[in-house]
């Protein structure tokens, strides 16, 4: 049992480690100081049934304080209110005629609807940056102004920003606290990253790489598109974006359990094994430490409880950049539980279906994977 623990704990610790260096180098954009020469930027939008939030991001948009600024809203087979939503938007909004709208009724063999989407807008546009983005986010007036000049003062190629995440139930709040720990350790040992709520690249490089027809079946299109821009030497920072963007990733545990369905296979490369093994290790460190607390002898008690202490401490630690309660941590074994059904019910619905269905448009699994 004991060698167990010490194993346990070493994986915890590297971990951790990992996560606390990287998560000190990434700087809040809005502490950068703003320059007076802007790029031309245009804000791309993806729109699909999302006629609950659609009028508030989209006065958002138009409501940026930025001086050479385009904005294409890309109504992607909508059979709510979307569209009427933004033909309204458009016409009584005093920045309207900054706004393009773009309808698309078919979608062609091959892409994912969202991809698709951004891809046409980015066709549809004519600037020096491009802000790929989603109908419900909401920006602060002096969003664009911030991360721009960031862009600028670092020389960086892309800038993806992480949101600052709004409202929800508790259990979904103390879900989204251990995702927002996972998610940014995934990143910093991924090396690259991209986040869909605020994606913003250099138009230059979006091209170079082949803009978003090289990642059409990618359910994960803003990790893809980081990923090959870094491979490619291009420079990307990852930040934060708290105070500026802002996003209600869900509402509830089930909008979770349903939302992360077209992701999480994905993620694993539409690789059973792999989800096994990451829902094994998740378990591993995550669950079985605090049982472990109670049921092992010593010396091994002593270790978990210090594994323990060590994630109390990155709670504890992730409220700055979170925004949320760290006493959240006492529901960690219950939100890794979570992310492990997720985890399992996405592979699971995926192989069941022979693909991914998601907005009312179903994708081969078999296409996915040939193109992954």
């Amino acid at each position: 049992m004991t060698w167990i623990s010490l194993i346990t704990l070493t994986a915890v610790l590297v971990i951790s480690i990992q996560w606390y260096t990287g998560i000190r180098r990434m700087p809040f954009v809005r502490q950068t100081e703003i320059q007076k020469q802007l790029p031309s930027v245009t804000i791309i939008a993806a729109a699909k049934n999302e006629e609950k939030r659609i009028r508030e991001a989209a006065d958002s948009f138009l409501s940026l304080d930025y001086p050479d600024l385009e904005i294409v809203i890309v109504n992607d087979r909508s059979t709510d209110q979307t569209g009427e939503i933004l033909q309204d938007v458009k016409k009584n909004h005093p920045a309207g005629s900054r706004l393009t709208l773009k309808t698309i009724q078919n979608l062609p063999e091959g892409w994912l609807g969202k991809n698709h989407a951004l891809y046409i807008g980015a066709e549809n546009s004519v600037s020096d940056w491009l802000l790929f983005t989603d109908g419900d986010i909401i920006f602060h007036p002096e969003a664009l102004k911030y991360a721009a000049s960031h862009a600028v003062n670092n020389n960086l190629d892309h800038l993806p920003l992480i949101p600052q995440n709004e409202g929800g139930t508790l259990p979904y709040r103390a879900f989204h606290y251990y995702w927002s720990i996972i998610g940014i350790w995934n990143f910093i040992q991924l090396k690259h990253a991209g986040v869909g709520a605020f994606n913003f690249l250099r138009r230059e490089a979006y091209e170079a790489i082949g803009t978003h027809a090289a990642v059409k079946s990618a359910p994960d299109d803003d990790l893809k598109l980081g990923k090959i821009l870094v491979k490619a030497g291009y420079r990307q920072q990852l930040a934060f974006g708290m105070g500026l963007v802002f996003v209600q990733w869900y509402e509830s545990v089930p909008e979770v359990i349903n939302g992360l369905e077209k992701n999480l296979f994905a993620f694993m490369r539409y690789s059973t094994a792999l989800v096994l093994t990451f829902s094994t290790v998740i378990f591993l460190l995550h669950i079985f430490p605090f049982a472990a607390l109670f049921a092992a002898g010593f010396p091994s008690a002593l270790i978990y409880a210090f594994i323990l202490i060590v994630y109390a401490a990155m709670y504890f630690y992730n409220r700055k950049f979170a925004g949320d309660s760290p006493l959240f941590y006492f529901t960690l074994p219950l939100a890794a539980l979570l992310f492990i059904y997720c985890l399992l019910r996405s592979a699971y619905k995926a192989l069941r279906r022979g693909g991914i269905d998601w907005r009312g448009t179903t994708y081969s699994l078999k296409e996915l994977k040939r193109k992954k």
